[in-house]
């Protein structure tokens, strides 16, 4: 779990931190009217959690309306507004639950067309329908759901992001999602992903959690502690005529409390004095890295790591069983540590502690996306919003504040998680929710059915002209390069129960993010160095190429697709969402268990 962080800008913020904590003031902007379309809260104030809506009798139904607005500005917003009016509403569910989400495109655009899907592996039925799972490419105006992290069907109505295009006007597309009972407890999310346009709708804000409860089945530090949950999204620059040091490509929000370039107001939490919480953050970004630290009362402070990209730590490891411990040493599964990299898409889940006293700072690190011009000038924090000459980067991602915890005797209260006391907690563990499938070994230590090597390239389309348009390659090694293309075959074929070791590197001189759908793994190597990671991901950081080296940066995953609820199409792609809509995607096809007399055609390639 690492970047390329520039440790000088962690300096940085560290020496201005204690001043920072103590004296900045809460910078208070003009709110939005109350007719906008997509309202943002103002800079620097006091943030909320999310609406949440949770499942009821084993089933949870909600309906969604995708809208935008273009502001003075020229900032484009997206919002996901519920009945009621809510953005964004976090959906809790608990596995084995029914999820019914009927989603409106709101969007201004075409009128909805009419396309004819076919029968295919799915089960769809030949019929006309104004919004179907067809073949083909997207626009600007439609739109789809993925359901980031479940292991549910890529079907027409479930999880399908390759067939489903949902045009503006279009009746409310129906999702029906049956959350697995194997599915690890912790904290997903839903966002759009009609292919070449899913950057703009996720930056402009259209992204929510999803939280599958249990967790606390698994840790029994976390029982009955308060949540919080924070989602940070970027979002586009608008202040670029302010004077300050080199912007960021994007500002970031949390919670939809803007914290703007140049002076990063951060946003505010108020909470009770030595009180542990339960933080879930959710990095909702579209193209931006995160490298969280908390800095209190000028000094670093630890944060206990229980989960990443929903899954618990040691979860489906050998040992560790829905009694909440790590069997084979008797200790909870937390990573103590003050540093939490958070590429695009990744989520985290950790254990804070509330000062008795005094503020804390949550920040995010400067994170080195391309090659430094000048390694012996990292950019600074910006405390005063003086100018500082450093090179123009689109992809600069400079330390940041985010939020602001002040300590109160007043702070409101939090919601919990069930204490393991509760009719609630005991129900659900006798329904054996959240749990592993017995009799399935663990991931790391399944012998591959085979091993692959994918490599990131990319080629500007005209060298002479650095802001020319970049295509974006996600290419197995033997294959010839090409954008991805919603109409061409599968790039990579294999059979349910397979397991296989992918090798994915680096060959660009910018950072990228692997991403796989409906499947999880483990990261087993990093740069050809074995690593000891005891925790699924969904969501991996590829560092940069130097431009020099002979050695690519790699990562070496072991992916899981014993899963039969996953036998279909899916893809996996580059999550900055710039790379995915340039091209950098493929498609993945799970074939059916060979059984015995099984004549099937279909090969594994």
């Amino acid at each position: 779990m690492y970047f390329q962080t520039d440790p000088l800008r962690v300096c940085r913020l560290g020496c201005v931190g204690a001043v920072i904590a103590l004296t900045s003031s809460v910078c208070t902007f003009a709110q939005d009217p109350g007719d906008s379309v997509c309202p943002r809260a103002a800079a620097g104030s006091v943030f909320s959690a999310p609406r949440e809506v949770r499942s009821q009798n084993g089933v949870l139904r909600v309906v969604l309306s995708l809208r935008n607005e273009t502001k003075p500005t020229g900032e484009i917003r997206y919002c996901y507004v519920d009945e009621n009016g809510n953005q964004s509403p976090t959906l809790r569910v608990k596995p084995g639950d029914l999820l019914i989400l009927k989603l409106k495109n709101e969007l201004p655009g075409a009128p909805a067309l009419t396309f004819h899907s076919s029968s295919g592996q799915d089960g769809a039925t030949s019929q006309a329908t104004p919004a179907a799972c067809v073949k083909g490419g997207m626009n600007a105006a439609s739109t789809n759901l993925h359901f980031h992290g479940l292991m549910i069907p890529p079907a027409c109505r479930q999880d399908d992001v390759l067939r489903t295009m949902i045009a503006p006007g279009a009746p409310p597309y129906e999702y029906r999602v049956r959350i697995p009972r194997t599915q690890p407890p912790g904290l997903y999310w839903y966002h759009p992903h009609p292919h070449g346009h899913s950057e703009e709708q996720v930056l402009g804000g259209a992204s929510g959690a999803l939280i599958v409860e249990g967790v606390e089945h698994f840790n029994r530090l976390v029982e009955g502690l308060p949540e919080r949950l924070l989602v940070i999204r970027d979002q586009t620059r608008v202040n670029a005529g302010e004077p300050g040091p080199q912007p960021p490509s994007k500002d970031l929000s949390v919670n939809f409390v803007p914290v703007p370039y140049p002076r990063y107001p951060p946003a505010i939490i108020r909470t009770k004095p030595s009180q542990r919480e339960l933080w879930r953050v959710l990095n909702a970004s579209s193209d931006t890295f995160l490298e969280l630290h908390l800095l209190t009362n000028g000094k670093w402070q630890s944060m206990g790591l229980v989960a990443l990209d929903g899954v618990p730590l040691g979860y489906g490891e050998a040992g560790y069983e829905k009694t909440g411990y790590d069997q084979n040493t008797g200790k909870n599964p937390v990573q103590w540590i003050q540093s939490i990299p958070l590429p695009p898409g990744g989520r985290a889940e950790f254990i804070f502690d509330s000062p008795n006293e005094g503020q804390t700072q949550l920040l995010t690190a400067g994170v080195n996306t391309v090659p430094t011009v000048d390694e012996d000038q990292p950019a600074p924090v910006p405390e005063t919003g003086s100018p500082v000459p450093i090179p123009d980067d689109d992809d600069y991602t400079p330390p940041r504040w985010l939020v602001t915890i002040v300590v109160a005797g007043d702070a409101p209260e939090l919601p919990s998680t069930l204490p393991k006391n509760s009719t609630h907690f005991q129900r659900s563990a006798k329904q054996g929710a959240g749990t592993t499938k017995p009799g399935i070994p663990p991931l790391s230590s399944v012998h591959p059915t085979r091993e692959r090597r994918l490599y990131f390239s990319e080629k500007v389309m005209d060298p002479k002209n650095p802001r020319a348009s970049t295509v974006f390659y996600l290419t197995e090694e033997g294959h010839q390069p090409s954008p991805f293309n919603p109409a061409d075959a599968p790039n990579i074929t294999v059979r349910q129960g397979d397991v296989e070791d992918w090798v994915i590197e680096n060959r660009s001189q910018e950072a990228h993010t692997f991403h796989i759908h409906q499947s999880h793994f483990i990261v087993l190597q990093r740069d050809d160095d074995a690593v000891h990671e005891n925790y699924l991901r969904d969501t991996v950081a590829v560092p940069f190429w130097d431009g020099a080296s002979t050695h690519y940066p790699s990562v070496k995953l072991r992916i899981d697709f014993r899963d039969p609820s996953i036998v279909g199409t899916f893809p996996y792609h580059c999550h900055i969402l710039q790379h995915e809509d340039g091209g950098m995607m493929g498609t993945v096809r799970v074939l059916k268990r060979r059984r015995a007399g099984d004549s099937g055609t279909e090969k594994v390639r």
